[in-house]
């Protein structure tokens, strides 16, 4: 009979949020199916991979070791050690990784406990593969010796990484352990709402957002940032915020996007990728484009935007209705500040000048920095939080440019197809056509008009968006004409503090808008 199903652990308080993270890993790690299982959890540096870990381990009684960037004699004896303190006995030096991972797997498995597989987490495992390139064959080898339909003793490997490029081809095509990982999850950054109130700002939405379009959801920049780690109300206080941290040329998020490359082993021309970054910061949106600010050609760029893409420092965003080539973007909003306000002003800082250089870049920082941030922020409310105002037919949400003769083209900052509906398909069915303002000018029913106009442009196309929602993301308050047409149900205005969930619940005099 197999044995029964313990209870998944319950999540540590200390833990904030990865609620579905923990329930994943937990299930993991207390099913009492035998054999050995791998899983690997991959995810930027910040992001809280290791302190998920530690408490994984520390709550079912597993061996958690991290490795260093260390020689491979050394890193042999250090997993000893780690082995070691865990099992509560000395385990002896290894001289291989054969050795090793034989003795551990005997050694975890022949202990008696209350019928919980026994766990062993190796973080950062680039650090070992560097060294080590055969220790992803010697799991494989482990595997297939104790895998589920040898009938041995259970038994969890947690493989953990930051170098996002050696970690996502980790379980791809023919690499060793191609299909012998039962979980492949990736520890993303909080969501806007969450990343919100892990830094105390739940309820002051205007400052959240500043934080978020500066730092992200990274969760581990609260810790660096220093006490308080939230900025004060006003623009006063956001400066002094930034001038004690980013801006600070002796706070050590001065350099994160240096951090950032090294975590990448196949990063060694550091220069380049900086100067890759700031192209796509400034606005650079493929390959022709980045070399042209770069001064290299666009094939030339190949194999420095797949290292880019793979490690997560760029993403590639696909317009949601037509067959166009993708937009490169910049994935880290940090990475983005600095490339546009801290790089070109890097001789003001670092001679403590930052109070004009902050001056100097305000319009950037609003039209480059807080502009495309709100944008995405719309996009993520939209997806995650739509239903709260009566959107109950959401799919995919994305971007699309639509072709104008009379204005050379629009481009849409929120599209959203209904759940049925495939992205780039004719057929598909637009639920959502929307846009998103984070200026200080109040919107009016001058916005409404623009929207009402994309649409008919794109029923005369051919597309099904007769009965779309209109929908206005505004960080200002709204005009009064465009509070009217919002309760005349022609428009769904959707303010700061409502994206944030800080305000009031929208009124029943204010119902969502309506099909035409």
């Amino acid at each position: 009979m197999p044995a029964p199903t313990k209870p998944a652990p319950t999540k540590p308080t200390a833990l904030f949020d990865r609620t579905h993270e923990w329930a994943e890993l937990a299930r993991f790690c207390s099913e009492p199916a035998p054999g050995l299982r791998v899983g690997v959890v991959r995810g930027r540096r910040r992001h809280g991979k290791s302190f998920l870990l530690e408490h994984l381990c520390r709550t079912v009684g597993g061996v958690y070791t991290l490795a260093l960037q260390q020689s491979r004699v050394m890193a042999l004896d250090r997993f000893a050690d780690s082995l070691a303190q865990g099992l509560g006995f000395r385990v002896g030096r290894f001289t291989s990784w054969v050795e090793a991972m034989d003795t551990a797997a005997d050694l975890l498995t022949s202990r008696r406990g209350d019928g919980t597989p026994p766990l062993l987490v190796l973080d950062e495992f680039p650090y070992l593969v560097a060294h080590s390139p055969e220790l992803p064959s010697v799991l494989q080898a482990l595997y297939d010796q104790r895998g589920p339909s040898s009938g041995k003793p259970p038994l969890r490997i947690v493989l953990c990484g930051s170098a996002m490029s050696t970690m996502s081809t980790l379980l791809a095509g023919d690499q060793a352990l191609r299909g012998r990982a039962m979980i492949d999850m990736r520890i993303g950054p909080f969501g806007f709402r969450d990343a919100a109130e892990y830094w105390g700002l739940a309820d002051a939405p205007g400052t959240a957002f500043l934080v978020d379009a500066v730092l992200g959801g990274a969760p581990g920049y609260r810790d660096v940032v220093g006490d308080p780690p939230e900025p004060a109300a006003g623009e006063d206080g956001f400066y002094e915020w930034l001038a004690r941290s980013v801006f600070n040329p002796s706070h050590i998020l001065f350099t994160e996007p240096e951090y950032l490359l090294a975590e990448d082993p196949r990063i060694s021309d550091r220069a380049t990728y900086h100067a890759i970054w700031e192209a796509v910061a400034s606005g650079a949106a493929t390959p022709t484009q980045i070399g042209g600010l770069v001064g290299m050609d666009a094939k030339s760029l190949t194999y420095h935007l797949n290292i880019m893409k793979a490690a997560a420092f760029i993403r590639y965003d696909q317009d949601l209705l037509l067959q166009r080539k993708p937009v490169i973007t910049v994935a880290d909003p940090i990475v983005r500040f600095h490339d546009l306000i801290v790089r070109p002003n890097l001789v003001d800082f670092e001679m403590r000048e930052g109070r004009a250089a902050w001056e100097r870049s305000r319009e950037t920082f609003s039209s480059k920095v807080l502009g495309p941030h709100f944008e995405d922020l719309a996009r993520q409310w939209t997806l995650r939080y739509g239903r709260e105002r009566g959107l109950d037919d959401i799919g995919q949400v994305g971007t699309t440019t639509v072709p104008c003769r009379e204005h050379r083209g629009h481009e849409v900052d929120v599209v959203a197809l209904s759940r049925e509906s495939r992205a780039r398909d004719k057929r598909a069915r637009i639920t959502l056509l929307g846009e998103a303002k984070a200026t200080n000018k109040s919107r009016t029913t001058a916005d409404l008009l623009r929207l009402e106009h994309i649409r008919d442009l794109l029923c005369a196309q051919g597309w099904d968006a007769e009965g779309c929602v209109l929908a206005l993301y505004t960080r200002s308050e709204p005009a009064p004409d465009l509070v009217a047409a919002a309760k005349e149900g022609r428009v769904l205005v959707v303010t700061m503090a409502e994206m944030y969930g800080a305000g009031p619940a929208p009124s029943p005099l204010t119902p969502p808008p309506r099909p035409r």
